[in-house]
């Protein structure tokens, strides 16, 4: 039987070299059309993926790290299982990528709406960030017995989660006003 793609290909090719000029013009139009279409999905995934490169190694990198920090957080607690571990993890990928396939949608269609979609992409993939990197600053706190993150720096994730607010992120008028790391005089 072989493989579809390339029996549709040596049939077509065939069809041009030796076939009637009705058949050869159908098959080069059926070849053009897919490779046109295969091309141009191509270059699309192409522009995607330059245009989101970072935050994709940001997101990847931040999934990485949970792992990691889960799997010490947990051999330090001694309630290491590789069970839940890889069904955690698997879970966690799945969770992400669907979550950044639909927040990509959902800033596609903004943008065809020609609505101002700059602060839901902000929020949405600071969201998704947060989610492997949220887990990642619990568990380091757990192994650094309470040092690192700071309490403050863990309220403002907690207040992003719960009102979708991204200015709790932006630095406040009176912390940047003594730059210098001098006390005022």
């Amino acid at each position: 039987m072989g493989n579809p793609i390339i029996t549709f290909i040596v049939r077509n090719l065939i069809s041009i070299h030796s076939g009637p000029v009705y058949s050869k013009m159908f098959s080069s139009l059926k070849l053009a059309a897919v490779s046109a279409v295969g091309l141009s999905l191509s270059e699309r995934f192409s522009e995607w993926y330059l245009e989101s490169q970072l935050f994709i190694v940001l997101l990847t990198g931040a999934l990485f790290f949970d792992l990691g920090f889960g799997i010490a957080k947990h051999l330090k607690l001694h309630t290491f299982s590789f069970k839940k571990m890889l069904t955690g993890f698997m879970t966690k990928l799945g969770v992400v990528i669907a979550g950044y396939f639909l927040t990509e949608a959902f800033i596609q269609i903004l943008s065809d709406a020609d609505l101002d979609s700059v602060y839901f992409k902000v929020a949405t993939k600071l969201m998704l960030f947060i989610y492997p990197a949220g887990n990642t600053f619990v568990n380091i706190g757990i192994l650094s017995n309470g040092k690192f993150p700071s309490e403050g720096f863990m309220k403002r994730f907690d207040k992003f989660n719960k009102t979708f607010d991204v200015m709790v992120f932006k630095q406040k008028e009176d912390e940047s006003k003594n730059t210098d790391n001098n006390p005022s005089e």
